[in-house]
């Protein structure tokens, strides 16, 4: 008699558990549902700067992330030309990546205006301003699939030949036509069976083929290697031809060659000019050059 009276009550526990687990699962998803969006979109459809590039312009622009009082960014004042080539530099936490961010409206900052073309980004729809910006970041996501669906995220609806095309300017060619299944080749979960510099290049195809006028390099060629390094920098400086280009680095022998150089320390920015300008002055940019050679991370200057 005991024994038949366990089973009910043994189910009875079960279903307090999963009653238990129901509602807090709903509690997580209504609390999703009701978070209000932190942008929203415009009405403005993108005007298309390719072949020129686009004007991007920061305009007393601060920022802290949502949570923490301390700003990402103080009252920054930039204007990068259409097709010149602008170099972010300084210390880890100074506010290089919250401004590529901002740029593509991940959030608003909560005082002044980011700038694109002459409107400011609120004033765009979302997909339409996206799809005027490429990101060749550090971390390149792919997803489990093959090699060809991973490309095209950024163009489904491209040509075979196009997609050719971008694989070859971006030193991916080879690569491919090593392989048993060429692009049908699965990558594997994150890209797990590329190596880091394969993964990077095909976030630089990525970008050849949306063909955006504006392109955002963060930290786009780090931890590969020398050979791995070599393809990437030839893959980019052919992306960056006629585009306005912003660059992320910490190692500065990539970035002695752009069109102008701005060291943000603490949010703000510190001093701008070109790479022999700023070795003159002695200032933060000169002491940063100097900390890299003695550590042996940039060639001599």
């Amino acid at each position: 008699m005991a024994m038949a009276a366990v089973l009910p009550i043994s189910e009875i526990a079960d279903v307090s558990r999963q009653l238990a687990d129901t509602l807090g699962a709903t509690r997580r998803l209504h609390a999703v549902h009701s978070e209000k969006a932190p942008v929203t979109d415009g009405a403005l459809p993108a005007a298309s700067g390719a072949g020129k590039g686009s004007e991007v312009e920061f305009r007393d622009v601060t920022f802290h992330d949502p949570g923490i009082r301390r700003q990402a960014l103080r009252h920054v004042d930039l204007k990068v030309r259409a097709g010149t080539t602008v170099a972010l530099v300084g210390p880890s936490g100074a506010g290089k990546t919250t401004m590529a961010h901002l740029l593509l409206r991940f959030w608003d900052p909560q005082s002044g205006a980011v700038i694109l073309d002459g409107h400011a980004l609120p004033e765009y729809r979302l997909d339409a301003l996206r799809a005027q910006v490429a990101l060749v970041a550090q971390d390149t996501y792919l997803f489990n699939d093959t090699l060809r669906a991973n490309v095209l995220i950024a163009r489904p609806e491209a040509s075979e030949a196009v997609l050719k095309e971008a694989l070859r300017h971006a030193a991916l060619e080879d690569f491919v036509d090593s392989l048993p299944l060429g692009l049908e080749t699965p990558v594997g979960e994150r890209g797990m069976t590329l190596s880091g510099g394969q993964r990077q290049r095909v976030a630089i195809a990525r970008a050849f083929l949306r063909d955006a006028p504006v392109l955002v390099l963060d930290e786009a060629t780090s931890h590969l290697d020398a050979l791995s390094e070599r393809l990437v920098h030839a893959a980019l400086a052919k992306l960056m031809q006629g585009r306005t280009t912003i660059v992320i680095a910490h190692r500065l022998s990539t970035v002695r060659n752009a069109d102008m150089i701005v060291v943000l320390d603490g949010g703000r920015i510190a001093e701008q000019g070109r790479h022999k300008e700023l070795l003159a002055r002695g200032g933060l940019y000169a002491h940063l050059v100097s900390r890299q050679v003695k550590a042996g991370a940039v060639a001599a200057v």
